[in-house]
C-alpha cells in the first residue's frame, strides 16, 4: 500500500473515529467518561483536517471521505472498540512517519500518533473502571 493510500485510509478512519465517539458520549451519563471521549473526539476531527490539508498538499485536491460505521452492542463491547483502534492508528502513524514523502507530512504524523497514544490511555481508564 502506498504512502498516499495509506493517508486515505487515515483520512476515513479519523472521520469514523470523530463520529464514533459523538454517538458513544451520549451513551454516557459519567462526567470524565465524557470529558476522556470528548477529547478524543475532537482531536480525531484535528487529525482528519490535517491529513485532509497533508493530502491536498500531496494531489492538488482533498479526499474523498468513505467513513465506516462502527458497529457495538454494549458501551463496554464500544469502549474496547476505541481502545483496538487507538492502538492500531498510532502504529500506522509510526509506520507512515518511516515512509513520509516530505517534510511537511512529519508535524500532522507525529501528532496524530501521540494524540492516539494519548486516546489509548483514556479508553483503558474507561475500560478498567468498567470491569
Amino acid at each position: 500500500m502506498t504512502f498516499l493510500e495509506k493517508l486515505q485510509n487515515s483520512i476515513n478512519d479519523e472521520w469514523t473515529a470523530h463520529e464514533f465517539y459523538s454517538k458513544l458520549m451520549s451513551q454516557t451519563s459519567n462526567p470524565l467518561y465524557i470529558e476522556f471521549i470528548e477529547h478524543a473526539r475532537d482531536d480525531e476531527k484535528k487529525h482528519y483536517e490535517s491529513f485532509q490539508y497533508l493530502h491536498y498538499l500531496l494531489t492538488g485536491k482533498y479526499h474523498d471521505v468513505k467513513p465506516g460505521k462502527v458497529e457495538y452492542k454494549s458501551f463496554e463491547e464500544a469502549i474496547l472498540i476505541a481502545l483496538k483502534d487507538e492502538l492500531e492508528a498510532a502504529e500506522t502513524y509510526r509506520d507512515m512517519l518511516f515512509e513520509m514523502p516530505n517534510q511537511q507530512a512529519y508535524q500532522p504524523l507525529f501528532v496524530a500518533m501521540t494524540d492516539e497514544m494519548e486516546h489509548a490511555t483514556r479508553f483503558s481508564t474507561i475500560y478498567g473502571s468498567l470491569m
